[in-house]
């Protein structure tokens, strides 16, 4: 295992000191509080320094070993929903619940099995913070609605997953310059070459910023899949959209297009084997309606904070 990542907190002692009017503000506040007979702090009396470290520590210890006992996952999971009952939902609650809930994700992608990591994003989804469960939200969605996804592959390839039900499609974010990517392309290769004909396919979501590269490496590779680029590296549109905050990611999706796997990455062969085996539950869906996205026409990026990343 890798060493855990380092995350950054917002406590007291890097927050900026408020002004006298907001200072005023909070004393109003808790002077009416007191009155009424129920006491709120004020943010700037918060001490949540040490309940943060030690959910940071906890994690830690299961990323680092790369297991965690059932008991263990469930009191991570109760504390974090501690923290935003006693905390609320302020800007800087907010924000530590979104490094938490990130590195909570981490953690769980590296816990062997599929449940620990299915169960933390269907989890980040229900959460009553918006913010919060904006993190999975789409990840989550395609345990109930097929996939939706449409674009123009770097050699101008059109591809349309709604085209593609019935059969077993891999989703790989990756990148020509991420070892462990790399390292994976050997396994996706002979899996492709083995299932493709009994209706297994490919589709890369490349991070890659030079197209060249990655034309080059796929060339040399055998990965013969489309790959969808456009050289936007961690702001990529597509892996944005899903909340993809580390590669290798797979998404294995079933021939009802819904999601198969979360972690295709992991016995991908038996998985795919399984997967084209299983017979749909739902009825073929109709081709999508959503408009083909050409790599020179997307929309503005939402830069999200560096903070929340927690990349490999």
């Amino acid at each position: 295992m890798n060493n855990a990542p380092s995350v950054e907190f917002r406590t007291e002692k890097n927050k900026t000191p408020d002004n006298h009017m907001k200072i005023l503000l909070h004393s109003c506040v808790l002077f009416i509080s007191l009155a009424c007979g129920s006491i709120a702090l004020a943010e700037s009396d918060q001490n949540d320094g040490p309940v943060l470290q030690q959910i940071q520590a906890s994690l830690n210890a299961m990323y680092n070993a790369g297991a965690a006992s059932p008991d263990e996952w469930d009191t991570v999971d109760k504390q974090l929903a501690n923290y935003q009952k006693v905390y609320g939902r302020s800007s800087r609650t907010t924000h530590n619940l979104l490094v938490l809930r990130q590195l909570q994700l981490k953690v769980a992608k590296y816990i062997p099995g599929d449940e620990p990591y299915t169960s933390t994003i269907l989890e980040i989804a229900r959460d009553r913070n918006p913010q919060v469960a904006a993190l999975t939200a789409k990840l989550a969605a395609l345990k109930a609605k097929p996939i939706s996804l449409k674009f123009m592959a770097v050699d101008g390839t059109p591809v349309d997953l709604s085209q593609m039900r019935g059969k077993v499609v891999l989703i790989d974010f990756w990148a020509t310059w991420c070892g462990p990517c790399v390292g994976e392309v050997p396994n996706v290769v002979a899996t492709y070459q083995k299932y493709h004909d009994q209706g297994f396919e490919v589709v890369g979501i490349s991070l890659d910023q030079d197209k060249n590269a990655l034309l080059s490496f796929t060339q040399q590779n055998g990965m013969t899949w489309p790959q969808y680029f456009d050289g936007n590296g961690w702001q990529n549109r597509i892996s944005s959209s899903y909340g993809i905050t580390g590669i290798p990611a797979m998404l294995l999706i079933g021939k009802d297009g819904l999601i198969y796997s979360y972690k295709g990455r992991e016995n991908l062969a038996d998985k795919v084997e399984k997967a084209l085996a299983a017979q749909p539950e739902t009825a073929s869906q109709p081709a999508s309606d959503t408009p083909l996205i050409a790599p020179d026409q997307q929309p503005p990026l939402q830069q999200a904070p560096e903070a929340y990343h927690f990349r490999q």
